[in-house]
């Protein structure tokens, strides 16, 4: 790739040979330090590429083995050059395009961030624009290990910041920390307390010294089993153990919800109305504006950033807003048809609090009608384990 731009930048041409001794040219020219490339054979002519000073040194071979030679083709820089020579207007706008594009080019126009999974891409890109590292910033003055250094003090989350340029793009590629696990360490004393309200149904401890049996009525906090016990009934000596046990209890959630007998619904029709704005820089620029002769709409917004290449986003971008018209309607709910679709969206919401290990035992649901609306109230009872475990504090 470096040796076609060189020989680019320095022009070359493509040549036709014709003959009877089309070999014997060739080997003249290389044995006498011609640089040739892409020789090629058609039509019983020959065709190579050189340079323009080597195109020169070739006139005496041709005489040697009587063969025809010619430029077919002028290919480079020097050839262009000298073809726009005369066309002062149009170089001197050349120039000043490529100027124009490469101090373009020498800013960040477009901030991407990889690798996260819980921080918020925007709040990251947020937090470098308020530090001076967003879009519009001069690549030259930033200080990209100064950046990550900020990121990761800034998130105790983030343990790893890398940030680059590709081309325009400035890419932040960030590593977050795994959540702690649990603490499974089984010699670190600890005791077991109460997640919820609940009346015990089952207890088994073996380890630590349980304050509760089957049929107590606990409180949420309340411990249920301890790791600090005595070495005996008659050695009042303190030593921790860690508690271990299996606690199940009987515990009450509830849920409550309202639903509108209408709903409220859109038929959108083919009617679409378009505005065209150029966003230069963070400014829209209006560019043409359809009237909108319907009352209701939604907004579509398309952003098309225009680009160099794919590693040079510009910063300017071709924003089309389509303004969509619909016709609202209101529709009909039956009583029952409410109801079901009450009932299923607040056992969702329900599920998603209850544990893998709960079982529903009993489920209630009462129902409130108005004229316009269905409400429900669902009460559950479950049995599920109720205990975590806490560190003791020594």
């Amino acid at each position: 790739m470096f040796l076609t731009l060189w020989n680019y930048l320095r022009g070359y041409v493509i040549v036709e040979v014709s003959g009877y001794s089309m070999e014997r040219f060739i080997n003249l020219a290389v044995n006498n330090h011609i640089y040739l490339w892409d020789i090629q054979e058609k039509d019983h002519k020959i065709y190579f590429k050189t340079s323009i000073q080597d195109f020169k040194r070739l006139k005496p071979y041709g005489k040697k083995t009587r063969c025809r030679f010619k430029i077919k083709l002028k290919q480079g820089v020097p050839f262009v050059a000298h073809k726009y020579k005369k066309r002062k207007m149009f170089t001197m706008g050349s120039i000043i395009f490529i100027l124009i594009l490469w101090v373009l080019t020498s800013f960040v126009w477009l901030v991407e961030v990889e690798g996260n999974k819980r921080i918020n891409s925007l709040d990251i890109i947020k937090a470098l624009e308020q530090k001076g590292y967003g879009t519009g910033s001069l690549k030259a003055k930033l200080h990209l290990r100064d950046a990550e250094a900020y990121l990761i003090n800034l998130y105790p989350d983030i343990i790893w910041v890398g940030i680059k340029f590709e081309g325009t793009r400035m890419v932040v590629q960030v590593a977050e920390s795994v959540p702690k696990p649990e603490n499974k360490d089984v010699n670190v004393p600890c005791n077991i307390i109460a997640k919820r309200d609940a009346l015990i149904t089952y207890i088994a401890t073996h380890k630590g010294m349980p304050l509760v049996k089957k049929g107590d009525t606990v409180k949420k906090g309340e411990l249920l089993v301890s790791g600090q016990m005595q070495l005996s009934p008659d050695d009042p000596t303190i030593y921790y153990t860690p508690s271990k046990a299996i606690i199940r209890g009987k515990t009450n959630y509830s849920a409550k919800g309202t639903i509108p007998l209408q709903k409220l619904t859109k038929d959108y029709t083919d009617n679409v109305r378009k505005k065209y704005s150029l966003k230069v820089f963070n400014r829209i620029v209006p560019l043409y504006n359809q009237k909108v002769p319907f009352q209701h709409f939604d907004r579509v917004i398309t952003n098309n950033q225009l680009r160099v290449t794919k590693l040079f986003p510009l910063p300017f971008a071709l924003e089309v807003e389509e303004r969509v018209e619909y016709i609202p309607k209101t529709t009909e709910i039956s009583e029952q048809d409410a109801k079901d679709e009450l009932v299923a969206k607040l056992w969702g919401e329900m599920s998603s609090y209850l544990s893998e290990s709960a079982v529903v035992q009993y489920r209630e649901v009462f129902f409130t009608k108005t004229e316009n609306s269905v409400s429900a109230t669902i009460n559950i009872i479950v049995e599920e384990d109720i205990g975590y475990v806490t560190l003791i504090a020594k």
